[in-house]
Order: structure tokens, then sequence, then C-alpha cells
């Protein structure tokens, strides 16, 4: 029995494959958004527990003001916090601000949500994305791969730097998307996604960068992302006004970044969830974040398996479905 509220259409199937990018408007009933919106609340309440859990605005401000006891405190779990300020500093390049000197908002990211709280797991693994990500990859078997939240509360000055989610992932191959899942009404000025269309399509593979600058990641490989955020005029951005229910799909290749939340009392929660279909193997990638939950001990070429990458849909066969 189908846990969406609608069939995907074949022109949204089409839109994904050609723009890298397709909302799905109304897809989820306002049951399941509601219990998704209680875990990321969950998860940034308890975000203290989270090795991967960081207050992205409370470390730029004491990067401003070199709070080095600050930076060193973060620094002992999936980031070298400290030693990326340091990297940031270096290479010459600012933090992205919209422009709000006095904002207080503060943006929260964490990762690994299904490792530690439960009913965000049971969403995850057992709830409508793995059947929005069947009909889009057209594969198989559909793997889990990965999670994070995003939230940005009001008057949050950080931006996220335009990026392309492929060189921080460990897997190559064409099969992967990513669900990002608002939980609240989303527009240009709360922070709204913005995808660079098509681009999943040129092949080339980006240094990823430090999210919040333009910085590249210390070792990072990869062709340099053109100044976006400088050049937006130049390019073939699209944005999404979005409501609770509403899904936005994008291949793991596709370029993208989004606004910090100049809104005075309107938050951004969501979600995001990574899928993967059947020609996706593992590939170490020495720079990209480390993934503190995983147990698995994969090597360069292997399919993904195992509890941390579980099989969440099946393609029936003719015989089964009858």
């Amino acid at each position: 029995m189908s846990k969406l509220t609608r069939p995907i259409t074949k022109d949204e199937v089409a839109a994904y494959q050609v723009a890298g990018v397709v909302l799905l408007r109304g897809i989820l009933d306002l049951q399941t958004v509601n219990g998704l919106r209680h875990s990321i609340d969950d998860a940034v309440r308890t975000i203290a527990d989270s090795p991967s859990g960081y207050d992205l605005s409370s470390l730029t401000r004491a990067a401003e003001i070199e709070d080095q006891q600050l930076l060193q405190a973060e620094s002992g779990g999936q980031h070298n916090v400290a030693a990326l300020v340091d990297h940031i500093k270096a290479s010459g390049k600012r933090f992205l601000f919209d422009n709000q000197a006095t904002a207080k908002g503060s943006f929260f990211l964490d990762t690994g949500i299904a490792s530690r709280i439960r009913p965000f797991r049971r969403f995850t693994l057992n709830g409508p994305g793995p059947e929005i990500a069947a009909a889009l990859l057209q594969s198989d078997k559909v793997n889990f791969f990965g999670d994070q939240i995003f939230v940005k509360e009001p008057g949050t000055r950080e931006r996220t730097a335009f990026h392309q989610d492929a060189t921080y992932f460990e897997i190559d191959g064409d099969q992967c998307c990513v669900l990002w899942i608002p939980v609240d009404p989303v527009t240009v000025e709360t922070g709204a996604m913005q995808y660079l269309r098509g681009s999943q399509r040129d092949g080339k593979l980006y240094q990823p960068n430090v999210f919040v600058a333009q910085t590249a990641l210390p070792g990072a490989q990869g062709e340099l992302l053109p100044d976006i955020e400088g050049h937006m005029e130049e390019y073939d951005i699209v944005h999404f006004d979005t409501e609770p229910g509403d899904v936005i799909v994008h291949h793991y290749r596709t370029v993208h970044g989004a606004g910090g939340n100049q809104s005075r009392y309107q938050v951004r929660r969501a979600a995001s969830l990574r899928f993967c279909g059947d020609d996706i193997r593992y590939k170490v990638r020495p720079w990209a974040p480390r993934q503190l939950h995983h147990t698995h001990q994969l090597q360069d070429g292997d399919p993904l398996s195992g509890p941390d990458f579980p099989v969440v849909w099946r393609r029936q066969s003719e015989q089964e479905a009858a």
C-alpha cells in the first residue's frame, strides 16, 4: 500500500531526469509531516549529544571574534572545527552571510539522526522516502544511504554555499537521489532551496566546500565550483516555495545552495534523506566528512549493504505482484 497521497507522474520523473530536480507538491500527508517535525525538534533539542551536530552560527561568530576556547571545544566530533576555521582564513574566502549584521538566529546541522532517534529511523526506512526514490531512480532496489537535518531559525545570516553532494558522499554511480523534506512553509525570505538546473548532466565532479563558505574541504579533489553566489544572473537557477507535505528531490550531482533565514518569525526546518539504486558502489573519499555512526567495512567497488545501508525497497516480480 502506497504511503504517498498521490502517484508520482511521468512528467515529474522526466523533470528529475532532465533538470536534476523536481518538486513533488502535496506528496505527504500532514500526519506524516507532523511526526517528522517532532523528530527534527528532538534532534535539535539533543544536538549536544551528537558528535556530528553543530550550531553553525555559533561557530561562525566564534571564528569572527577568534574564540579559540569554543572552537577547540567543538573540534572533537565529526570535524576538527578549529582547523577548518584556520583553513577558511588561509583560503582568503569569507563566510557567506546575508546582509544581517545583527542577526541572532542559529543554523543547526546534524548528521545520522536515524542512528539515534528511533521515530526518525522508522520514518527514514519505513516511511514514504523509499517509494519516492524508487519511482525517480527507476531501480530494481533502493538502499538507504544517509540523512541530515537543517534548521535555520528566524534571523539566521548564514547562507548554504552552492555545492554538489556527490563529492561529500563516499559512493560512485548515477542512481542516487536526495529528498529535501520541509516541515514549515519555505520562501526565498526564509531560505528556499536553489538549484542549478541540468548541472547533474555535465559529468563534472566539484570540490566539496565547508558549507558556509566557498572554501574547499582540506585535501578535496575535483573541479573548482564557479562563484555562483556572486553571479546568480548568469546561471539557470530555480527555487521552489514549499509547504508542509511537499518534497523536493534532486540528483546527487545537481549543484544547489540556499540563503539565510531573513524572516522575523518563521523557522525553516527540513530533513534530507539520501537513497541509492542498483548501480551505486562504495568509493572512499578521504576528505569526506566522517560518518561516526557507521560500522561498515566496505571497500572500493562494493555494493551498498549491511545495517548502515539497508535495502528499503525492492521491485516486485510480475508473479509476486499477482
